[in-house]
Formats: structure tokens, sequence, C-alpha cells
């Protein structure tokens, strides 16, 4: 049930916490990582991805049966089911007027994370586009997941 929970919060977005600026992109992510720190529960974002990355989550939702988990049966955020975040340092890694790049560097639960995200610009403002665990054995690609690309996790041994 709780897998459900999740996925239901990253198909229609759950309320923030508190407010995103996303005229930033940093500003952005940091906005969402902010609520895995403080007293919110759950953490939250909300209206957060491109109008692509929302298709595909939404298509993934309505392909799901009832009750089941998606194609992603865990928070893309802290790449995890749950969440002990700590030493966090999020940075800008490229930045263009249409696009931008920012990288999540977090410990999890004792275990060393790093997030990349891909930002699009829509109406105005910044949205994430892709989100990437960029781990040694545990990459993935959230896009790629949600289209059954053979490549969607290229540690795993086939």
């Amino acid at each position: 049930m709780r897998r459900f929970l999740l996925i239901v919060m990253l198909a229609v977005g759950a309320f923030a916490a508190e407010a995103q600026d996303k005229s930033d992109p940093v500003a952005l992510i940091a906005s969402i990582y902010k609520t895995y720190t403080a007293e919110s529960n759950p953490a939250g974002y909300a209206d957060v991805y491109s109008r692509r990355l929302q298709g595909l989550i939404d298509a993934d939702a309505k392909n799901t049966p009832a009750g089941d988990a998606g194609k992603i049966d865990w928070d893309v955020f802290v790449d995890g089911n749950n969440w002990e975040l700590s030493n966090l340092k999020i940075a800008l890694v490229a930045k263009a007027p249409e696009r931008a790049q920012v990288r999540a560097r977090f410990i999890n639960m004792k275990e060393p994370r790093d997030m990349v995200f891909d930002l699009v610009r829509e109406d105005g403002e910044w949205r994430i586009d892709d989100i990437r665990a960029m781990r040694k054995g545990g990459r993935w690609t959230m896009s790629k997941i949600l289209t059954d690309a053979p490549d969607a996790f290229p540690d795993e041994k086939k």
C-alpha cells in the first residue's frame, strides 16, 4: 500500500510543504529536498515535472492496475523508499536559456546518493525533464524506466 501511495504522489503530485521557487533551477531542486529534511509528512512536491515527463508518469499510472505499483516503486528524489538525509549538497552543473542540469549529492540511510536533474523551461518556469541516479552499481534514468528502454538500469546484469 505504501508503494502505491508513493506512485500516486508521483503521478498526481503531492502538496508541497513549502512553495517551490521555479524561477531558478537550483532553488527548485533545493526546495524539493527541503521537504525531506523538514518536518514534512509526507515530503512533497507539486507540479514540478515537464509536460514530457508528466506525460510518461501519467501513462504509467493509467496502464497500472489499481492497487499495483507502477514501473517506479520508490521515491525518485531520495532513490529509496525511506529517507534520512544528511550532507546534502546541491549544485548547478550547466545552464542555458532553456535547459539546465542540477546535481544533488547526499547520504540517505547511511548510503551515498548522487542524483542528476535535467530541467527545461516551460512557460517561464523550470521543470524537471528527467532524473538520473548516478551511484555506482545503481544507476537508472527515470524516463527510460517509464518507456521500458533496455538501458534504463545500465548496471543490471542481463
